[in-house]
């Protein structure tokens, strides 16, 4: 046996003893001038994924984490504890990777079905300061809201202007606030004044999640948001049209997120049934087809790849 596959199995062996069985390694490289041993740390994260319908079927796909450190080893093989990667700095790597993956995949479903979410009830009471502005713009004798209005305003108000008139759908003139280029390109589209309000909606909502989310803090919607990945990301990690109850999607949201009372999940749940984010088969919730297509194409290029386990 080589120096090297000796070194190797010695850092495997305590790699697997200290850090846990998940964490691996990369090939170890002998630093000449150091004269050490170092090896990048990796794992292979399983993720178990279940399908209820026409039978349960339970299945892993692998997410590939790498750069989670780098462990050391004197030419002697004996563990440089000052130069390495902690346990602890390792698995908090691991749930960064965890919540990176969660979130990009989010970003994706929101992308995918953010028609479909501005036709639901959270988005209509959570959004409707954007309705109360372009209102304004929706009449032929309106054309501008004046900077003495919007004073009168209150503050929060002002954060939605300055949000609309990002987006171009409003835009800043000498006495206050008109429509924007891109108010009139989703009107010509639209074959109603609720059908407009839906688009401009669903724009917002793709644009601008993050900021929503984050500044505008709308938790009701962002509840909307969760339930609806907590179907599809498991649907994008087998890339597969997944059959589920509505009590695994429950658990599956209390298990990821803030708890909410499951009254108030069903009610969600019904909205996004409603809204076309999702199709319902007796008593199991399923992929609209048409979205989740979508979602696959972009999980090509914006989320890392999973793989099948080895057999």
């Amino acid at each position: 046996m080589s120096n090297l596959e000796e070194a190797s199995a010695e850092i495997r062996k305590y790699v697997i003893w200290h850090y846990g069985n998940l964490i691996s390694i990369e090939e170890p490289s002998f630093d000449e001038e150091r004269k050490i041993w170092e090896a990048q740390l990796k794992a292979n994260y399983p993720r178990l994924i279940k399908n209820e319908y026409p039978q349960e079927q339970r299945f892993i796909r692998i997410l590939p984490m790498k750069q989670l450190g780098t462990i050391y080893f004197s030419q002697q093989m004996q563990f440089l504890k000052d130069r390495s990667t902690s346990r602890e700095e390792c698995l908090n790597i691991v749930r960064s990777y965890l919540q990176m993956w969660r979130e990009r995949a989010e970003s994706i479903i929101v992308q995918a079905s953010a028609l479909q979410l501005a036709k639901t009830s959270p988005a209509r009471v959570f959004l409707n300061p954007i309705n109360v502005i372009l209102a304004n713009f929706m009449q032929k004798e309106e054309t501008v809201i004046s900077f003495e209005d919007i004073e009168k305003l209150r503050k929060r108000v002002m954060r939605w202007i300055l949000l609309l008139e990002e987006l171009n759908l409003v835009k800043k003139v000498e006495y206050g606030y008109t429509y924007g280029d891109m108010f009139t390109a989703l009107r010509k589209e639209a074959k109603s004044d609720r059908e407009f309000e839906t688009f401009v909606m669903s724009y917002v909502i793709q644009k601008r999640y993050p900021l929503l989310k984050e500044v505008f803090r709308i938790q009701q919607f962002e509840t909307l948001v969760h339930l609806d990945s907590c179907y599809y990301r498991p649907a994008l990690e087998a890339e597969t049209v997944l059959y589920q109850r509505a009590e695994s999607l429950f658990r599956r949201f209390t298990e990821n997120y803030r708890p909410r009372p499951y009254i108030e999940l069903r009610h969600i749940l019904h909205e996004l049934r409603d809204s076309d984010a999702l199709h319902t088969k007796g008593d199991y919730y399923l992929a609209n087809e048409e979205l989740f297509n979508k979602m696959i194409e972009a999980k090509k290029t914006e989320l890392p790849e999973l793989s099948f386990p080895r057999t």
